[in-house]
């Protein structure tokens, strides 16, 4: 049952590693950066022209953020039913 809480917890943490968005203003220049540990995707909203509405999508590095995060996921719970005194 603690297997299965850890990787609940820490599926959730991932998700939310992958989809949030930090936003990054200049002053001619407005976007958002997503995904963590790789910046996967960039929503421009503004440049010096005037307001866009643009995405760059880089799937090399989405895949790469996704095994990473699936990979955690499966380690945590191994790492911690062995290393935490029950």
């Amino acid at each position: 049952m603690r297997k299965i809480v850890y990787q609940v917890v820490v599926a959730l943490i991932a998700l939310a590693a992958i989809i949030f968005g930090r936003p990054v203003s200049f002053p001619d220049n407005v976007h958002t950066l997503y995904g963590f540990p790789l910046t996967w995707g960039v929503h421009q909203l503004i440049t010096i022209v005037g307001p866009v509405d643009t995405w760059r999508v880089n799937l090399l590095d989405l895949s790469i953020d996704f095994v990473f995060w699936v990979g955690i996921v499966i380690l945590i719970p191994i790492l911690a039913e062995r290393f935490v005194k029950k």
